[in-house]
């Protein structure tokens, strides 16, 4: 994340205004949304030869030879050092810049801005018939519009307004 959050502080939590004020009453929340899927041996294998490779369409010769090969359409591999590309809802779509894995739930609203303290609900992820019922959150994550985009829309609104 390029140490964007190397100063950030823990997420904590208070009930009313005197327990803001008061640091010692604060309770230190634990980084929610921040569980890896399980991958098969399979999955974590491929995922390693494009990640080795930097990228989806530079790996398919070399996924197509060792077996592995997909008729996905994407894969992206996150730079470390570079701009992330659109925050989609599908967690495999991504491949962790240093680990053959998708993103947890947390690395991807990292990526939307969303504060550490920020929890989301529900289940992590939902296939098949259950996504007309169900909005996971990776669908929450995905669909949302970064917090620190709608600020600076906000803040240039109240420029206008005052």
């Amino acid at each position: 994340m390029n140490g964007r959050f190397a100063n950030s502080k823990n997420p904590f939590y208070v009930r009313t205004f005197d327990e803001l004020e008061n640091h010692l009453s604060h309770f230190v929340a634990p980084l929610h949304n921040h569980k890896t899927s399980k991958q098969n041996e399979e999955v974590i294998k491929r995922l390693g030869i494009i990640l080795k490779s930097g990228d989806y369409d530079l790996a398919k010769k070399k996924l197509k030879q060792v077996g592995l090969g997909r008729k996905k359409r994407n894969y992206n591999v996150l730079k470390p050092d570079g701009q992330s590309p659109t925050v989609m809802t599908i967690a495999d779509d991504y491949i962790h810049y240093s680990n053959p894995r998708a993103l947890t739930v947390r690395e991807m609203a990292r990526l939307q801005s969303f504060d550490d303290s920020f929890v989301f609900q529900g289940k992590r992820s939902t296939g098949g018939n259950k996504r007309k019922m169900e909005v996971p959150q990776y669908t929450l994550v995905g669909n949302a519009v970064p917090p620190l985009m709608a600020r600076a829309v906000a803040l240039e609104i109240l420029k206008y307004i005052q």
